[in-house]
């Protein structure tokens, strides 16, 4: 089912999709309240500065924002520079009386101000320069530094101070320390954290991670004795002691100020970017945000948050990806987000104190071994050994120095590698290129080599092509070097472009020689790597002789990933792999059955899905929709109002099912009642169809041969028996 129609703004956007937005909204502040009091601890400032920028950002800073769907907030990778500016301008955490926490919020007010300003300057463009392994490599940095730093409130060990190497090096003696109740909460803290996404349970998966986090941990906190624990401290008057806090300017002199507000400035900059454009690619609607008034509107609200006591914000791709997950609309949902922390902030105090330090340590450490997991590794050798080389590079430079001069030895590294590759010092900078137009077409004909640093001429130079004409088409043929950034960017952009109604081709990439298997690996004329052969996995030998028994057609793999987008696979989801695909013919239906990897949410939200689905051709007059079972979130939708379509005369299939689509008389012609009937005996948990075929599947996992044989025979029913009948319609 496709989203043609977008979702209103401003108030007719509240007014419209009121329902959707609040709902999405207090499911994020769910997540946002032990997360935002958990960077806060760990940032050596009062766990109310979290709550105070996410509140600023929900019901401010989104009134002038230029994302849709994006929430704002307090971030676990700026933990980093506010606890390095904490300590470095007077001390930091509750043993040092926070006397280093004015002196960051003065550094925070000023870089928020540079942040808006690079808006203003229209410098969001920028976010394309950096190269993705190097920021990467950045965020596994910060990740590794999160664990290091959060291990020790973890295990109720007393935390050292120093650079983080030196810091690392106490690990073996913090065992000789460690608080057995606060490590016993902890550990179960990361079991629930690690357990939550395997489970598909819907009751379960309504309730974010976090949250049980704290279900389960404040009452075993209650039961341990929370004077044996160190628990979140919250002051009982806002406007009194331990309340709002004001900035101090008296460290503006000194170097330690300006260099947490470049750390400020910069890297909440690229963050926001990179955050706001990752969140565009999971919006349904698929809008683009203006990230140039993002920049003014998170500088801007930086600033307002740190001016009574506030850590520095950023559009935050965790609880965003939520956001998204759960359905939001418009911005109103970040609005209904700082709105319910407001709520819990002023009624709540009591509640938040029985939360104990070491859940919310558990919960960074879990988020910071997901920004620098094993997979990161893996994702990076795949895609190149470059890529991988970039990648290490800035992670050891960050974490042996800080973070604007390691991402800068990383930008300086991958130079050096480009420049070993072949590239020309006058194309660092320059895209070489020849136009030429021929009616509704323009043709960008590259030369040299197309690297991260170079892409903006290019993007310049598409965009023009974009703007006035209907087809672009870049031909490589003297191309001598691609990167992976490039090749990244290539594919958003087409994918822009798609929305837009027009069209854009890539032309003679083939002649380029791919360094790794994966599809967007850098691309180099020069040389052609020798690819190991690849050994096949157990579920593709059992496919591959499922496939042979019955005479059925087998791919190892698709790389067409579009022909599977249907609303269920690649709505707020991404498609990471179609595998193991088997295909045959009954009479004009074309069947096709394949295992598919999706992701959705990113980073400690992120759900990895690996299920066996079944694809129907050649069924007549298909509606665009999306079915799927009850469960305990849809009533509640239900409850307040909601748009799925009933039928009065097949209640077991209303209560069953939730069924929706843009075009309802279509759907209640489609689906007669033969076909209700039947669905409603069938055990299936998902149709959709989007507009030309039809999609089934029984469960979010990976289908045993004789399961598959079982949707084969629902699907060859349901298409001979039932929905051919609409052929005749």
């Amino acid at each position: 089912m496709k989203n043609n129609t977008i979702p209103k703004r401003g108030l007719a956007g509240l007014k419209a999709h009121f329902k959707d937005d609040i709902l999405a909204g207090f499911s994020v502040s769910l997540i946002a309240l032990p997360l935002c009091l958990g960077i806060a601890i760990a940032s050596g400032v009062p766990p109310l500065a979290g709550l105070i920028t996410a509140i600023v950002g929900g019901m401010i800073a989104s009134r002038i924002s230029g994302t849709f769907v994006t929430i704002s907030g307090p971030a676990a990778g700026l933990i980093v520079i506010t606890l390095g500016a904490a300590e470095a301008m007077g001390g930091a955490g509750a043993e040092s009386g926070f006397a280093g926490y004015p002196h960051a919020l003065g550094a925070i007010v000023i870089g928020g101000l540079i942040m808006a300003l690079f808006g203003l300057l229209k410098v969001g463009k920028v976010g394309d320069y950096f190269p993705s392994a190097a920021v990467h490599g950045m965020l596994a940095a910060i990740g590794i530094i999160i664990i290091i730093k959060q291990f020790f409130p973890a295990i109720g060990a007393p935390s050292p101070s120093g650079e983080i190497l030196e810091v690392a090096t106490e690990i073996p003696a913090a065992f000789l320390e460690y608080n057995p109740y606060a490590l016993s909460v902890a550990l179960v803290a990361l079991a629930i954290l690690i357990i939550h996404p395997m489970l598909k349970l819907k009751a379960i998966k309504m309730i974010p991670a976090p949250m049980w986090v704290l279900i389960f941990t404040i009452p075993m906190a209650a039961f341990l004795g929370t004077n044996h624990l160190a628990m979140v401290e919250m002051p009982h008057n806002l406007f009194g002691e331990g309340g709002f806090q004001l900035p101090s300017f008296e460290k503006i002199g000194e170097s330690a100020f300006w260099i947490a507000v470049a750390g400020f400035s910069l890297v909440s900059a690229i963050e926001s970017l990179l955050s706001a454009k990752a969140v565009d690619s999971l919006d349904p609607y698929k809008r683009n945000s203006n990230l140039n008034k993002d920049l003014i509107s998170m500088g801007t609200g930086s600033s307002l948050a740190a001016a009574i006591g506030g850590l520095p914000m950023i559009s935050e791709i965790v609880r965003s990806s939520a956001n998204v997950n759960n359905g939001a609309k418009t911005q109103w949902s970040n609005f209904f987000h700082g709105g319910f922390l407001l709520v819990y902030l002023l009624i709540g105090v009591f509640v938040i104190e029985m939360i104990p330090i070491s859940a919310l340590a558990a919960m960074l450490v879990f988020t910071g071994f997901r920004l620098a997991s094993p997979k990161e590794f893996k994702h990076m050798y795949k895609v190149g050994l470059m890529e991988l080389e970039i990648f290490i590079v800035t992670l050891v430079a960050v974490l042996a120095t800080d973070l604007i001069i390691g991402i800068v030895i990383g930008i300086v590294f991958k130079y050096v590698l480009v420049l070993f590759k072949g590239t020309k010092i006058k194309e660092l900078f320059k895209s070489h290129l020849s136009i030429e137009i021929e009616n509704e077409i323009k043709t960008i004909r590259l030369n040299g080599s197309q690297i991260f640093s170079n892409y903006l001429s290019l993007k310049k130079k598409m965009d023009s092509g974009i703007g006035k004409y209907k087809e672009l088409i870049l031909d490589f043929s003297d191309v001598t070097f691609v990167d992976h950034t490039v090749m990244e960017h290539l594919e958003d952009y087409a994918r822009q472009v798609r929305l837009k109604g027009k069209e854009m081709h890539i032309v003679n990439v083939d002649s380029l020689n791919p360094v790794s298997d994966h599809p967007l690996a850098a691309r180099d004329k020069k040389e052609r790597q020798k690819r190991p052969a690849t050994s096949l996995s157990s579920r593709t030998i059992d496919m591959l002789e499922f496939a042979q028994e019955h005479n059925f057609k087998f791919e190892n793999q698709d790389t067409n990933y579009k022909a599977w987008e249907f609303y269920n696979l690649s709505i707020r989801k991404t498609i990471k792999s179609v595998e193991n695909v088997v295909s045959f013919n009954r009479g004009d239906i074309q069947f096709s059955i394949a295992d598919i990897t999706i992701s959705s949410g990113a980073q400690a939200t992120e759900d990895i899905d690996r299920l066996t689905v079944m694809k129907l051709s050649g069924v007549s007059n298909v509606p665009e929709f999306y079915m799927q079972k009850t469960g305990i979130a849809d009533f509640l939708k239900t409850a307040i109002g909601n748009d799925d379509i009933n039928f009065d005369s097949h209640p077991v299939f209303s209560k069953k099912f939730e069924l929706r689509s843009q075009n309802e008389e279509q759907v209640r012609t489609f689906f007669n009642t033969h076909v209700l009937s039947r669905l409603e005996v069938f055990d299936l948990a998902y149709l959709s169809g989007n507009g030309t075929e039809l999609l089934f599947h029984q469960s979010n996992k990976i289908l045993e041969k004789d399961q598959i044989l079982n949707l084969i025979a629902i699907g060859d029913k349901t298409a001979t028996d039932l929905f051919m009948t609409n052929s005749k319609a």
